[in-house]
């Protein structure tokens, strides 16, 4: 599973924001996204980053760059979240946290 790293600026202006980039990096590596993490960025004085992986493998069938992502505040909410999308044929991406304008939140990504 060969896993692409990416860093992307906590000062990222909103969650579409991120949303938009995640979707460009799908297209442009020819990966799905398949984690989300609060970081660090070693090369940059250890700012703080979202840290993103994406996967080259298993990519055949999936529609790269079709992504959703929403905040969530509780495992309950996720846990509702994730079983409106299922029902609607969206399958969840990852769980995980971003910084979105220098605070770190909570966000939950399916695939439209």
């Amino acid at each position: 599973m060969p896993i692409l790293p990416r860093k992307y600026p906590k000062d990222i202006s909103s969650l579409q924001g991120l949303e938009i980039t995640c979707e460009g990096d799908e297209g442009g590596l020819f990966a799905h996204l398949v984690r989300l993490a609060l970081g660090k960025d070693a090369d940059n004085n250890n700012a703080d980053v979202t840290a993103a992986e994406y996967d080259t493998d298993g990519t055949a069938g999936v529609s790269l760059g079709e992504l959703i992502f929403e905040e969530y505040t509780t495992d309950v909410d996720a846990g509702s979240r994730e079983a409106i999308h299922k029902t609607k044929g969206e399958p969840l991406v990852c769980k995980g946290k971003a910084f979105i304008n220098g605070a770190a939140k909570n966000v939950i990504v399916f695939r439209g």
